[in-house]
Parts: structure tokens; C-alpha cells; sequence
């Protein structure tokens, strides 16, 4: 066990070697004789992502006035105000003209003349608290100012976040908060947070909120449940090296044997971190039947499938107590995704790059390529079209033409790195699935060669293999 580590039941015993079978935004399943049947392609977008950064407004070039009507302007101004101004001085109300909060808000929302918290300062002043609370392990802090009902769901919320190592909790508001006809405000909350000592990367959660404000103090009325594991699950959770693996507490003891073979397949993923630095953490969340179809709203991801990937948010798998060997394979075809695609999906014209290039990582002693060699060769054999550029399965295609696929997209990046060496390869694959440039432009700027003539040449390896 390494430092840092926390024994969480008993390693499971080993089962029988058997095939995984994956389906998500990036999908895998690791090559074994005789296969049972695989998946179709799934291409999914996790429910909560980034929210996007506002693109400024150009400022609007207003025309020239001229110093006379300026004066003009000046003067009435100043009329309007010094008649406002009721017996020594105060303001007063105009007829017709009620005093609206700052930048057109609801009165109420924004502050009053008198500079009072507005209704935002007092929601966020509330949210500071509890992320202060949250980040200095005070739970009774992090409970308070919530409204009936919602103790349950936070002191969950807490715990799962703290399992999982929480470094940073930053809320701000994404809009203004809105009155409703019974009184309480509603507002859109984002939190930046990520987990693991020293992380630095933060993943954005956006909830929707309702609060009752009296005086200054702001509780919460609601407070949207969403799909991410950490909030949907209590969660326990294992720290290794590189690798952070949690789960609920049916999948306890299964963590640790997780985390071993994580942490190894991390070491191997890192290698490929091309473009960007490696993650400081992989996550892995190891889900039971109900969170497998509960986590990231991926409830059409049927129970036969054994993981997806959604980046460096984390991937989810099931079949944890599966071989060691298979586990390795697993993990480091998912990392794999971390380091290349990331959350950027990609398209389907792009599938076999992807599959291909996560499957080469992960081909480290050739037992992938020998496992899905003889559907290849069969596949091959009863009518190949001769393109490696194959995109997703096929929604009812054998688990045969499946695997084949699969194959056939890993002999194919294979290729590509023995004839042009891994670094070209690598490139090449940034340029078509990361920068969106097409084949045949950076075939030859990278590559050195045509395109036609490269896709041949792999496709004839991919005939003799």
C-alpha cells in the first residue's frame, strides 16, 4: 500500500478473464479470446460541463455631442436633481419614477442609495461561508442557513467532498437573482472546484438555487440535485500516487485493488500528455447498479457495458472485480482519453483515431492487438471496404464486427507510429482530432506523405495482419 493510502476492505478475489465491454463518450473494450458480444458506439455529453466564458461586447460608438449640448444636458440634470430633494436635503421619490436597483435589477436586487448589501452580496456572502466551512472541515458551519429539508442532501454533499479530497470550492453567480411570487429569489450558482492535494485544474458545477432573504441573511430554499457522483452518492474514496478512486459503500472493498492497478496504468498514460500537462489526479468512480445508471444522467448506458470516460472529470466503471490484468488494461486505455481528448469528444469521422490511439496506449505487451486479431481477419476476410478511417459500430452490429472495428482502428494508429515514429503520430492525430484540420493538409505537413498512399499502406498491414 502506498503513503497516503487508506485500506478499505479486502482485496477481491480474482474471477475468471473475460472481456469488458465499454460505452460512453470514449468506449473500450479490451481484446480476450473469445469475446462476448460488444456495444454499439455511444457518444454522450456530460449533463453539467463548462459554462462558457462571456465574449465582451464591443462598446458602442455613440455619437459626438457638442460642448453647448453637453452644458444643456448638464444644467436640466442638475435642475432634475435639486428639485428631487425634499426639506434638508434627503432624497425623495419623484412621481412616477420608483427607485430601481443599479444596472435596471429589480428593486431589492442591487444595492440602495445608501450603499445596503444587495440581494446577490447577501446570497454570495452565504455561499462564502459555506465554502469556507466546507475547505476547513467545519460540517456544522457547512450545514447552516438551509431551510427544511436540505440537511440530508448537504451533510451528503460534505462528506462525499471531503472523501474525495476537495482543495477548492469557489462560487460565483451566473445571473441575477430573480424574485418569485412567493418571495424567495432564484439564481443560478456556479462552483469551480477540484479534488487531490495540490490540484490545480478546476471543473466548473452549475446548480440552480432558490433562497428566502431576511435582513441580510440569505438561506437556502432549494438546491438542485444533480448527477455529478460526488453530489448524486455518499461517497468513500482512496488516494494513491496519481490516481483518486471512489465509490458508495456496497463498492468499498473494491477500491484498493482499483487503485493499484490506476495508479500503474496512470505512469503509462502520462507518457502520451502530448499537449497538455498530465492531470495531477486521475479520477476513477467505481459505480453499482443504480449510480452506473444515475451518474451523469448516463441512464441509457445499458448494465452489460463496464466504463466511459469523461475526461478529467473522471471516468466511471463497473466490473471491479475483474481480473488485475484486465483492470490495467481498463484503466490505462480510459486514461489514455484523459491525455488526448480530454472532454473534447471529438466526432465520429474521428472514432478511429480515437479508439485507436487510447487502445495503443494501452497495447503495451501486444495482448490487445493478439485478442482482436481474429475477428479482424474475419471481418477482413467476408467484405472489408478497405478504409481504416471507420467511424462508430454500427447500432446493431455483431460483437464479431464490433471487435473487429476496435482492431482494425489500433492496427491502424499502430501503423502510423512504426512508419512515421510515435512523436509524428502523435502530432498527426492533434492536428485531425484536436485542431480539426483534415486529413489530407496534415498528412502531408506532418506526416511527410499523401494521405492516399498513407491510408493504403496501413490498409495493407491491417490485410496481411
Amino acid at each position: 500500500m502506498n503513503d497516503g493510502e487508506q485500506q478499505v476492505g479486502a482485496p477481491v478475489e480474482e474471477s475468471a478473464a473475460f472481456i469488458p465491454r465499454q460505452r460512453g463518450p470514449q468506449m473500450y473494450v479490451p481484446a480476450q479470446p473469445l469475446p462476448p458480444p460488444l456495444p454499439p458506439a455511444y457518444w454522450p455529453t456530460p449533463s453539467t460541463g463548462p459554462v462558457p466564458t462571456p465574449i465582451p461586447a464591443r462598446r458602442r460608438r455613440w455619437p459626438l455631442v457638442s460642448g453647448v449640448v453637453v452644458a444643456t444636458l448638464l444644467v436640466l440634470a442638475l435642475l432634475v436633481w435639486i428639485a428631487s430633494l425634499g426639506p434638508g436635503g434627503q432624497t425623495v421619490t419623484l412621481p412616477g419614477h420608483g427607485l430601481a436597483g443599479r444596472s435596471g435589477a429589480p428593486a431589492g436586487a442591487a444595492a440602495t442609495a445608501k450603499g445596503e448589501p444587495t440581494v446577490s452580496d447577501k446570497i454570495l456572502d452565504a455561499l462564502g461561508k459555506q465554502s469556507k466551512a466546507l475547505l476547513a472541515g467545519d460540517k456544522d458551519g457547512y450545514l447552516k442557513g438551509l431551510g427544511a429539508g436540505l440537511q440530508d442532501g448537504f451533510a451528503r454533499r460534505y462528506g462525499s467532498l471531503h472523501a474525495m479530497g476537495v482543495q477548492s470550492w469557489k462560487p460565483t453567480l451566473v445571473d441575477k437573482p430573480s424574485q418569485n411570487a412567493d418571495g424567495t429569489w432564484s439564481v443560478l450558482v456556479r462552483f469551480d472546484y477540484c479534488f487531490g492535494q495540490g490540484c490545480t485544474q478546476l471543473f466548473p458545477q452549475v446548480v440552480q438555487t432558490s433562497w428566502t432573504i431576511a435582513g441580510d441573511t440569505a438561506t437556502v430554499a432549494k438546491y438542485e440535485q444533480t448527477s455529478e457522483p460526488w453530489d448524486a452518492s455518499a461517497l468513500q474514496a482512496l488516494a494513491g500516487r496519481r490516481v483518486i478512486v471512489a465509490g458508495s459503500a456496497a463498492n468499498a472493498g473494491k477500491l484498493q485493488r482499483v487503485l493499484t492497478k490506476a495508479d500503474a496504468a496512470a505512469d503509462v498514460a502520462d507518457r502520451y500528455a502530448h499537449w497538455d500537462p498530465a492531470p495531477k489526479w486521475y479520477i476513477v468512480y467505481v459505480a453499482g447498479e443504480g449510480e452506473w445508471k444515475s451518474w451523469w444522467d448516463n441512464g441509457d448506458i445499458g448494465a452489460s457495458y463496464d466504463g466511459y470516460s469523461t475526461g478529467p472529470r473522471g471516468i466511471v466503471m463497473q466490473s471491479a472485480d475483474a481480473t488485475q490484468s484486465w483492470l490495467q488494461t481498463l484503466l490505462t486505455h480510459e486514461f489514455g482519453h484523459v491525455v488526448t481528448v480530454g472532454e473534447d469528444y471529438g466526432g465520429a469521422e474521428d472514432w478511429w483515431l480515437i479508439e485507436g490511439i487510447a487502445d495503443y496506449i494501452a497495447d503495451r505487451d501486444g495482448s490487445t492487438t493478439r485478442g482482436r486479431l481474429p475477428d479482424v481477419r474475419k471481418f477482413v476476410k467476408n467484405g472489408w471496404d478497405g478504409k481504416i478511417t471507420m467511424g462508430p459500430p454500427p447500432e446493431k452490429a455483431s460483437s464479431a464486427e464490433i471487435d473487429a472495428r476496435y482492431g482494425i482502428a489500433l492496427l491502424a494508429v499502430t501503423c502510423l507510429a512504426k512508419k512515421f515514429g510515435e512523436p509524428k503520430m502523435l502530432d498527426f492525430f492533434g492536428a485531425v482530432v484536436r485542431e480539426k484540420k483534415p486529413l489530407e493538409s496534415s498528412s502531408s505537413t506532418i506526416l511527410g506523405a499523401e494521405w492516399s498512399g498513407v491510408a493504403s499502406g496501413c490498409a495493407t498491414q491491417v490485410r496481411n495482419s
